[in-house]
């Protein structure tokens, strides 16, 4: 619960000192903060190369490698995380990008997995934000988690069900499912692109049996090779339009930040304070 000021800390060297504290306390979960976007994305691009982890977005994981001579400790599998600001304000007549939403939510969804007890729990996580991301407030815990759906194959499901609760969650319906947020709907098959997903995904029904699930290429609509899936998680397709629904139907429910997805343990790093402060105001 301590606070620690390391002067003479520059450039990289951020990077490297959050790197450093990681091998030193690899089961606490580490938060890095910048003061906007262009430092946040330099910090992570750093952190990466410190830590040996694969590019953000390709969707691997390699262990991390150890930082100096010391022995090397258990390392979190989690892949560094990246949860970027709105880059707009709240009251615009615009959302933010689909990549930007998708970066937020896949940060909180794994969250939710990697809290201790909870399925899919396999480390620590280590996460890169800036002062105006933790500022802005999002889906609290529970109501993220009560608008996230797990499918898996062999299980009973409504099509129609499916596709309502899923226009619910801000997915929008289209006769062709192609970017992000989509869904769409033919007999007995169901196509959708999670925000959290790098591919959409073909579900197939028997019924009200869900007997396979698949991802697909969105340009040519075939289905990729080895693409078979068991299981498939739904979070919400949007954030500031479901938030507003939300807000709207239940005004008293107060919203979250990126903070309420941590445990008290987490290690905070402010990368160049002074700057974190003058953003933050």
């Amino acid at each position: 619960g301590g606070t620690l000021l390391c002067s003479g800390v520059t450039g990289s060297g951020h990077a490297f000192l959050a790197a450093w504290l990681h091998r030193e306390f690899p089961h606490r979960p580490l938060l890095l903060v910048a003061e906007n976007l262009k430092a946040q994305e330099t910090l992570h691009q750093d952190l990466e190369t410190w830590l040996g982890v694969a590019q953000r977005g390709t969707g691997g994981v390699t262990a991390a490698q150890p930082v100096g001579n010391a022995p090397t400790a258990p390392i979190a599998t989690i892949p560094l995380q990246f949860f970027p600001a709105w880059e707009i304000l709240p009251h615009e007549d615009k959302l933010p990008h689909a990549d930007v939403i998708s970066e937020r939510l896949e940060t909180l969804v794994s969250l939710m997995a990697s809290f201790p007890g909870k399925a899919g729990h396999s480390g620590a996580p280590r996460i890169t934000t800036s002062v105006t991301a933790l500022l802005q407030r999002t889906f609290p815990p529970a109501m993220l988690a009560a608008r996230t759906r797990t499918l898996r194959r062999g299980e009973r499901v409504d099509p129609l069900d499916l596709v309502g609760w899923l226009e619910d969650n801000g997915y929008d319906s289209e006769a062709q499912v192609s970017a992000k947020g989509e869904i769409a709907l033919r007999g007995g098959i169901v196509d959708v692109f999670p925000l959290t997903s790098p591919w959409p995904v073909r579900l197939e029904f028997f019924g009200d049996e869900l007997e396979s699930l698949r991802t697909f290429d969105p340009v040519t609509q075939v289905s990729r090779e080895g693409g078979q899936l068991t299981e498939l998680i739904l979070p919400p397709a949007g954030e500031i339009g479901v938030l507003k629904r939300e807000a709207r139907s239940h005004p008293a429910e107060p919203l979250a930040s990126l903070i309420d997805y941590l445990p008290d343990n987490t290690l905070v790093l402010l990368s160049d304070p002074e700057a974190v402060e003058a953003h933050a105001l």
